[in-house]
């Protein structure tokens, strides 16, 4: 037998003597790893499920009629069709005697007044107004901020025969179109902050 031969079966024989142990250590070490990676994965996964999205975290109650958005107000006031609540009001001046007349000085006065108390009612304030600023408007309060308006948005009937009931039947309607569309406005929001807040509570 040569001498590579006697040296090569030495190195076998001694490293069957030599068990190859690893550390026990070791793969502790590695399962010790595995685990915290998956709970890393776990809760990553669950705070990522049960968030609340950006839009909606501060609310946790329904918003009150002077916490509404800008944009509530104007998808408020889009849902009050005043000239449709006005025609129907002005029904019985259409048999009138002077019932042409008389009809467009009620739609007029109607309508003038039905917008501006329905934006009101919308709101829940009057800006720049003597009005409450951090209480819900009131009809007196709405009738302070827009029946004084009456005259001025009638004048146009002052001179408008027959005298003086054409500015008359405008003043009149004037008054039943503020306060329309006030409740008409309090109504609407009232539907828009109800939906926003079933809407909320749907969320996961």
């Amino acid at each position: 037998m040569s001498i590579y031969a006697e040296s090569s079966e030495t190195y076998w024989k001694e490293r069957q003597k030599k068990p190859n142990k690893k550390s026990p250590f070791g793969i502790a070490g590695v399962v010790l790893l595995i685990l915290l990676a998956l709970a890393g994965s776990v809760l990553y996964v669950k705070n990522t499920r049960g968030s609340t999205p950006p839009s909606y975290g501060a609310i946790t109650q329904r918003r009150s009629l002077l916490e509404a958005t800008q944009s509530q107000w104007k998808e408020c006031e889009s849902r009050v069709d005043s000239r449709q609540e006005c025609t129907s009001i002005c029904l019985p001046e259409r048999n009138s005697i002077q019932r042409k007349t008389m009809h467009q000085a009620c739609l007029h006065g109607c309508q003038q007044a039905h917008v501006a108390s329905t934006s009101l009612g919308c709101r829940g304030k009057a800006d720049g107004s003597k009005t409450r600023q951090n209480t819900d408007l009131t009809e007196e309060d709405v009738f302070e901020v827009v029946g004084v308006l009456a005259y001025s948005h009638c004048a146009k009937f002052q001179g408008v025969d027959p005298k003086p009931d054409a500015f008359a039947t405008c003043r009149k309607y004037h008054r039943a179109g503020t306060k329309q569309g006030f409740r008409m406005g309090k109504e609407a929001m009232k539907k828009v902050l109800d939906e926003e807040w079933a809407a909320l509570k749907m969320e996961p």
